[in-house]
C-alpha cells in the first residue's frame, strides 16, 4: 500500500504538484474539492460544509454513518484525477446563483474578485449548518478509508495528522516564500495584489487554527513530514518528480 498525503501553503503550487505526482504514477487522488462535490451528491452545499469545518457542528451518528458510507462509494467508485488542480476551478455555477446580488458589487469595490464575492456571500447564507455533521468526524473517516485503499494521493487539510502513525505512508510538505505565494495566487486566479495578499494572510491565519485546536500541532512544524518542499526553490515540474522518486523508495 502506497499513500502520499500533499500539505501546503495556499499560493505554493500545491494542488498542481498532488494532481500530477497522481498522474505520474497512476494512483487515485482526493481533494476537498472532489470530496465536496461527493457530499454535495448528498444535497450539502459547499458553503454548509465550510461553516461545518470551522463550527464541527454534529448529527446523529445514524445519519453520519449512512452519508459517510454513500460518500467513500462515490470517491472510490472513480479513478479520475482531474485535469486541472482545485486551484484553477472558477466555480461558474456558484457564481451564477447571486449573479444579481448587490452585495458582489459591494464587496468588488472592496477588492474582491467577482468569485471570491460570491463564494463569500453564500458562505454567509448557511445556519441549516447548525443540524450538520460532525465535519472533522467525517473527514477523518472519508481519509482513513480512501487511504486504505492504497495508492492515493490525499489534499485534504489535516490528512497527515490523521494518517500519522500510518506505515507506508510519505507526508509531503509544500511551502514556498510570501511573495513566491503571492505572485503565484495573481497567476492562477487573476487576481490584483491587494486580493492575493489578503488570501495569504487569511488562508494562513485559518490554517494555523485549523490545526492548532483540532491537533494542538503547529501544521509548518517539519517533524511532522517525511519530505519538505520550497517552492520559491524547486520549482512545481522539478517537485513532483522528487516526490514521484521519493515514493517510489520509500517504505
Amino acid at each position: 500500500m502506497s499513500v502520499i498525503t500533499i500539505t501546503r501553503q495556499v499560493g505554493s503550487w500545491g494542488d498542481y504538484i498532488g494532481v500530477n505526482v497522481a498522474k505520474t504514477l497512476n494512483f487515485r487522488y482526493t481533494d476537498r474539492q472532489i470530496i465536496i462535490e461527493a457530499v454535495e451528491k448528498e444535497g450539502i452545499t459547499e458553503g454548509v460544509l465550510e461553516r461545518m469545518e470551522r463550527m464541527g457542528y454534529a448529527k446523529s451518528m445514524e445519519d453520519q454513518k449512512g452519508l459517510f458510507r454513500r460518500i467513500i462509494d462515490s470517491l472510490l467508485g472513480t479513478s479520475r484525477v482531474p485535469a486541472i488542480s482545485c486551484q484553477d476551478l472558477r466555480y461558474s455555477e456558484l457564481c451564477s446563483l447571486v449573479t444579481s446580488d448587490d452585495r458582489v458589487q459591494t464587496l468588488m469595490r472592496e477588492g474582491f474578485t467577482y468569485t471570491d464575492a460570491a463564494k463569500h456571500i453564500l458562505t454567509m447564507e448557511f445556519p441549516e449548518a447548525r443540524e450538520g455533521l460532525d465535519y472533522h468526524g467525517l473527514m477523518k473517516d472519508v481519509v482513513t478509508e480512501f487511504a486504505q485503499a492504497g495508492n492515493a494521493v490525499v489534499v485534504v487539510r489535516g490528512s497527515q495528522m490523521i494518517l500519522k502513525d500510518w506505515p507506508s505512508v510519505l507526508h509531503v510538505l509544500v511551502i514556498a516564500p510570501v511573495e513566491t505565494r503571492i505572485k503565484a495566487i495573481m497567476e492562477q486566479e487573476g487576481v490584483s495584489r491587494i486580493v492575493a495578499e489578503r488570501r495569504v494572510k487569511e488562508n494562513d491565519e485559518a490554517r494555523a487554527a485549523f490545526f492548532e485546536n483540532n491537533f494542538n500541532v503547529n501544521w509548518l512544524d517539519p517533524i511532522l513530514y517525511d519530505l519538505v518542499i520550497n517552492t520559491g526553490r524547486i520549482s512545481k515540474d522539478p517537485a513532483v518528480e522528487l516526490i514521484v522518486k521519493t515514493a517510489q523508495n520509500f517504505s
